[in-house]
């Protein structure tokens, strides 16, 4: 695997607001960066390891691979 130095990965949030007294959600879709931790490192809340991910993907849609993911293999 192929060793990749980023400190953060981007990914879209869903930020949507319901105003008080509105009866549908405004919409606010944001492209955040989220900081990059090592295992021991990561608190799992403002950073983002392998062993948390996929709690970040139930409300991020990540904008591209996270450097521990392997690329899909080409026949």
């Amino acid at each position: 695997m192929a060793k990749n130095n980023r400190e953060t990965v981007s990914a879209l949030a869903d930020f949507s607001f319901l105003s008080p007294g509105a009866r549908m959600f405004t919409p606010c879709i944001e492209q955040v960066e989220i900081p990059l931790a090592a295992r021991g490192s990561c608190d799992h809340e403002y950073t983002l390891c392998p062993d948390c991910a996929d709690q970040w993907r139930a409300d991020h849609l990540f904008c591209e691979r996270l450097p521990w993911e392997r690329s899909p293999r080409r026949h």
